[in-house]
């Protein structure tokens, strides 16, 4: 996963002012008149930083605690509800809880809820686990699926309602036995979905690179290519950036995929993928590449859909119809310290929230 090492840290370079990325015309929310003319990139963001009067506690994030180090968000519509599930560290090992908010930002058990802690629903208990991360939940077949990350691959549990979770004994998805993969190492950082006739389909993390697999239950998985389905991008040739402009974002690595489908109006099955980028010097942003499909290569989004500067990575994706909002981690600065937290954006960029709701009675 694309990301800095979560600990407390000393903020060695001075605050700067975030600035959002303004996507092209290509990658904007597209008109839905306009059908499946569009590129299969249109239809996300551009997104903005939730404001202070939107929010309970420090804009823009709604999930934050300086001992926990909430991060890698995955997100889950629960009827009037939002599921939100993330990374804590809990008596110095990495474990998985669940929160809840009434309005997508006000979430139980957030720094500002005093006396409140979220509701841990998974902890490392297996050998090959070692330390949980990446989360993606999908409902299937009257189920909640959680799909994680643990050393020596993915694995997968199980719930009736959300809350309490029943383990698969081993990793249901480990590293590539075939000689000369392009996997360097375990898969991780899961993103799961349904397809339209009720096989699961996986996005995934390995090495660089991103990777997809298929499965009828979700416990058997089978590789669907040779190679990576999203790869850094290309370097620019020799002396062929104008001056000022700046090489890919996504040259070194991609990873962290967070998977939305939808139909379009012409009929069409869309695959988006929200991804972290990062380049050379280690800066991330948080990228979009999709598809018309079920298979076939991603297109690449050139610019970020998301990208100010403060390390953001493992983006969540939920849409409500005519706007969303994408979750990510990124770095909290508090005076003369720095720590991980879970922040939000929203789209459409020009819409202003009503007043934050109450914190739910419950996570």
């Amino acid at each position: 996963m694309n990301m800095q090492e979560p600990r407390l840290r000393r903020a060695a370079l001075p605050s700067v002012i975030a600035v959002l990325s303004v996507l092209a015309a290509c990658a904007t929310t597209g008109a839905e008149g306009e059908g499946d003319r569009n590129l299969p990139t249109a239809g996300v963001g551009p997104f903005r930083e939730l404001e202070a009067e939107e929010m309970k506690g420090l804009a823009p994030f709604v999930f934050e605690d300086p001992k926990a180090l909430y991060r890698e968000p995955a997100v889950l519509r629960d009827g009037g509800s939002t599921l939100l599930y993330a990374v804590a560290r809990v008596d110095g090992k990495d474990v998985i809880v669940r929160t809840r908010a009434l309005d997508d930002r006000t979430f139980f058990g957030t720094s500002g809820h005093f006396g409140q802690k979220p509701h841990i629903v998974l902890e490392p208990d297996k050998l090959w686990e070692q330390a949980l991360s990446g989360p993606s939940v999908v409902r299937f077949r009257g189920d909640i699926l959680l799909f994680y990350s643990g050393a020596e691959g993915i694995g997968l549990a199980r719930s009736a309602d959300g809350v309490s979770f029943r383990k698969e004994p081993g990793p249901i998805f480990s590293r590539d036995p075939v000689p000369g993969s392009w996997e360097p190492a375990a898969p991780r950082a899961p993103s799961v979905y349904v397809l339209p006739d009720g096989r699961l389909r996986m996005f995934y993390a390995a090495g660089p690179a991103v990777g997809e697999a298929e499965s009828d239950d979700g416990i058997e998985w089978r590789r669907l290519r040779t190679g990576p389905v999203l790869a850094p991008a290309e370097p620019p040739s020799a002396g062929s950036l104008l001056p000022n402009e700046r090489p890919p974002f996504d040259g070194a690595s991609v990873g962290d995929p967070c998977v939305v489908t939808r139909t379009t109006p012409a009929g069409r099955f869309h695959v988006r993928v929200l991804y972290t980028g990062a380049d050379a010097t280690g800066a991330t942003a948080i990228g979009l590449a999709a598809r018309y499909g079920e298979t076939g290569p991603l297109v690449r989004q050139p610019a970020p859909v998301y990208s100010v500067g403060q390390n953001e990575a493992a983006p969540a994706l939920l849409e409500l119809g005519d706007s969303s909002y994408v979750y990510v981690h990124q770095d909290r600065r508090d005076g003369n310290d720095t720590f991980v937290a879970i922040a939000a954006a929203f789209a459409p960029a020009n819409m202003k929230l009503p007043p934050p709701g109450d914190f739910p009675d419950s996570p």
